[in-house]
């Protein structure tokens, strides 16, 4: 799977509802560990989750002023409704034996890849955003300059 992949997620195990089809955007790996001679640790993905749910993100609603990214089936990325990927929380990350085993299942299923550009505008609010940790956007950046996407200002922590 590559950085920018749309992806759905059939029986998806970790929702909050019912077991159901999840739209996620993919942002890559990383080790839990930085230890480079560390074995035990689990390589993770990256992936936050899309909703359909977009009234909540219009002016003057209750989401309206959090990070995200709008998405409609016409720009084609894959996408078959309008949807919305919410950045104001952590991506969601994925044990990488659980994500490999559900993709050989044929549970997981590519259906698109969004643009460099979309790729930037995400990037820009994970990097502004509260809910991601400073380790989570540097990997996150260093994913994206792998894949190309560069000149992206490097993650700091923030000064207190």
């Amino acid at each position: 799977m590559d950085v920018g992949d749309v992806f759905t997620w059939d029986q998806y195990p970790y929702s909050n509802e019912e077991t159901k089809r999840r739209w996620f955007v993919y942002l890559g790996e990383y080790k839990d560990n930085p230890d480079p001679f560390d074995n035990t640790s689990s390589i993770m993905i990256i992936a936050p989750t899309t909703t359909t749910q977009t009234q909540y993100y219009e002016p003057g609603e209750m989401r309206a002023g959090i990070p995200f990214v709008r998405f409609s089936p016409n720009e084609g990325f894959g996408f078959t409704e309008e949807c919305i990927l919410d950045l104001a929380h952590r991506g969601l990350v994925i044990p990488q034996d659980i994500f490999l085993e559900n993709l050989e299942s044929q549970k997981i299923q590519i259906k698109g890849k969004i643009s460099d550009q979309k790729l930037r505008e995400i990037y820009d609010k994970i990097y502004h955003s509260r809910g991601y940790s400073l380790m989570l956007k540097r990997r996150i950046h260093e994913n994206l300059n792998k894949a190309g996407i560069s000149n992206l200002p490097k993650p700091k922590r923030e000064k207190r």
